[in-house]
Formats: C-alpha cells, structure tokens, sequence
C-alpha cells in the first residue's frame, strides 16, 4: 500500500466548500472528502508550523518533544513515520513537509521542491520580499502580479508528481509527505484569484456582545495588531485568503488526478490535513498562534477503496497520524506515544467505549486541553480560560472565575497532567 500525506500550511476547517464555505470553491478536495473517512473534530497538536509538523510524524504532544515554537530543536530522540515505514521496505520522501531548516529530516528523504528564486524575474522576486515584509505580511492583502506557477505549492506539486511517476515506473512502494505552502501569507494569491469574489459579500466575525468581559490579557495584547483595521480592509483579507485556498485546492488536484492518471488509486493510502487554521479576524485576530478553535481545528480525511466514505465526530488529533499509518501498513504500532492509531475509526468501528476523551494543543507555555464538551487553556501555569463548547461554541464566555465550574477545572487539569505524565522524555 502507497501512503500519501497531503498537509496544507494555515488552512482552518472550515475554509472548504464540503465543510459548509459559502464562499470558496474547492473541487478538488471535495471529490477527496467524498470518498474519505473525513473527521469534524480534529485539531492540531500546536497552532504554529513547526510544533505541530514535529507532532504528526512523532506522535507526541509538543510538551514531549520539546518543540513549542518555530526555531526549536526537540529535546529527545525522535522515532518517526519514516523510520517505521523505512524498516518495512517503504522509500520515505518529504517535500516541504518535514521540520524546517533547524531540524534533520527524521528518517525521510528530503526531494525540495524547484526554489522560487530560479523562475521569478527580478520584479517579481523584489514584489515577494515586500509582501513578505511586515505589516505587509501580517495587516494587508491584494493580488499578486506571479502566477499561481510561481508559488511553492505550484512547485510542490510537481516535485510529487515527478516522484509519483518514478515510484510508478520502477513498481516501488511510496511513502510521500506532500507540503502545500499556500493557504500561508502573505494572502496575495495571483489576480484572477483575488479578484474573483464579491467582497462586499463576505460576512465579518460576529463580535460578542458589550456585557461579555474582556478576553484573556494574552488575547487582548494580540489584538492590539488589527484593532484599527477597517471593514474594507478586513474584506481584502478574506480575498486573499480564500484565493490562497482555492489556489491550494488546486495543486492538491494536481496531485491527485496524478494517482488516478497512473492506475495507483486501488492501492494508495491517502491523508489531507493542515498543520494549523487561521483566525481571519475572529476574536479580532489574523494568523494563529492562539488556542482559538479557528486556529487549532483543522481538516483531516483519510482515503482508501477499502475504507467506507463517511463522517466521524469523534476527537482525533495530529498524534494520531504515525500509529495509523504504522496500522494501516501492516508496521508495528509505536509504544510510548500519545498517539492512538485511528483505524477503528477508518473501519467504522463502535469506539464510543474506547477512544480518547480530550486532546491538547501547545504554544510555549500556553496549552489547551480540550474535550466534547469543555475547553480549558492553561497560560504558564495558571488556568486562564474555560469555555463550554456546546453553548458557547465562539468561546466568548470565560467561565475560569465561576466557581460554580472549579470541578470541572481541575478533572481537566488531572488528564493534563495524565497525558503529560504518559511519555516522560
């Protein structure tokens, strides 16, 4: 069996046409979902790129790995994907999918996609670097005078369709972890990206009302950055970005009409997921790097023919991808991780006993455990929000200071420090 892991950088769930966007479209990974086992809670295990990549192909928390921001080194040994799959006779190749420049490629073939730098002429290259600079980056949006072959996703995909068609001819067995740049900023997609919606359109986050109290002073501070954005301003940001998605939705079709092209589609293992979401102004805040729900719940759907299409519910996280690949392969299943493989899920299996109750993401010292009902983050050590999910589903209502709530608090806390004290490095 072929495994093929698709990761879509800054692309939140609900930024997809098959989970309710009326705005985008996005065929590609619709037709995918549509013959996917596709999971409606499943979050990142960090909301910020490296953290969460190095979670997807350990199988532990950051807090285990020791890799809680970009930058970071992990502070053990990590066994990998790549290692088990490599021992089972698998060829493991990443394409800028993989922890970046600080970190060693974990076991998987590095194959980088063509470098940016060597197809932009010299205007181009000078347009990139100013909307990579900040507040560019970070405050603005627009069209951009590349073309979508001139992005990193564009490229991505190609490197992995060549490597595809290698795999194919040579009758060898793949394991290949695919990175779409794009949703990422800066949200300036090519023009007829941009220019394709109807701002005046798009709907604006819903504010909570006066009566609600102030945000945690760690969500205040980030504010700060866009409190004086106007609506105009915020619309642009929404075209931008959703011309990212589509642009994206895109080179993952590339992809995959490359697996059907070559008669590889019986026999390949297929996941799409994202490694974090994107605020696009809720709670007044753009990018991630917040326990927000619009930054740590992202898309996961697995493909197979021998999998039966459906929805699961159920809360999985990014821990979650290594054991069920090792599952699905026939690779024995790692010990001592926090992942649990997802393939009773993948074979519709009754769970409702037997699965996991919470699942946490981290950013330095910021962590989130989170179950169905109750969402509590911990920020340097001290409880700072409680949110209950069913009836306050846009986290507007901290409840950290009724005591009414101290109970449910502190059992989320003890599964905290459970999972914390399951893998010790």
């Amino acid at each position: 069996m072929n495994v093929l892991v698709i990761i879509c950088d800054q692309l939140r769930y609900d930024a997809l046409a098959c989970h309710g966007n009326p705005y985008v479209q996005t065929p590609n990974i619709d037709r995918l979902a549509a013959r996917s086992v596709n999971f409606t809670n499943a979050f990142t295990s960090a909301p910020v790129c490296s953290p969460a990549r190095h979670s997807l192909i350990s199988g532990l928390y950051p807090f285990a790995h020791g890799v809680v921001d970009n930058g970071m080194k992990p502070v053990r040994s990590l066994e990998t994907a790549a290692d088990r799959l490599n021992a089972a006779g698998y060829r493991s190749v990443h394409i800028s999918s993989v922890p970046g420049k600080a970190n060693p490629n974990y076991g998987f073939e590095a194959a980088p996609p063509k470098d940016l730098d060597s197809i932009l002429s010299e205007e181009n290259r000078r347009i990139m670097e100013w909307e990579k600079t900040n507040p560019i980056r970070r405050r603005t949006a627009g069209p951009s005078t590349r073309t979508k072959e001139e992005h990193k996703g564009y490229q991505s995909a190609e490197r992995a369709i060549q490597l595809i068609e290698e795999a194919a001819a040579a009758k060898e067995t793949f394991h290949l972890w695919v990175g779409i740049h794009e949703p990422h900023p800066p949200f300036y997609p090519p023009k007829p990206f941009f220019e394709k919606f109807d701002q005046s359109k798009f709907k604006l986050p819903e504010k909570p009302s006066e009566s609600v109290p102030a945000p945690h002073p760690s969500i205040l501070n980030k504010q700060r950055e866009w409190i004086d954005m106007t609506n105009a301003q915020k619309r642009q940001m929404f075209a931008g970005y959703y011309g990212l998605v589509e642009m994206a939705d895109q080179f993952v079709g590339m992809v995959l009409d490359t697996v059907v092209r070559l008669n590889l589609t019986d026999d390949t293992l297929i996941v799409l997921t994202a490694d974090h979401g994107e605020q696009m102004g809720d709670h007044g805040l753009y990018l991630k790097f917040v326990l927000r729900e619009q930054s740590v719940h992202v898309p996961f759907m697995i493909a197979h023919p021998k999998l039966a299409p459906g929805v699961r519910h159920e809360l999985v996280a990014h821990v979650d991808l290594y054991p069920t690949l090792c599952d699905m392969t026939g690779t024995e299943i790692p010990e001592n991780i926090h992942g649990r493989s997802m393939r009773p899920l993948l074979e519709n299996g009754d769970t409702s006993d037997n699965w996991r109750e919470d699942v946490i993401s981290q950013i330095n010292g910021h962590i989130m455990i989170r179950t169905g009902e109750w969402k509590l983050n911990v920020y340097d050590g001290e409880p700072g929000e409680l949110f209950h999910l069913p009836n306050d589903p846009q986290e507007f209502y901290n409840l950290i200071r009724d005591s009414e709530y101290a109970e449910v608090v502190d059992r989320l806390l003890k599964k905290l420090e459970a999972n914390m004290a399951q893998v010790t490095p």
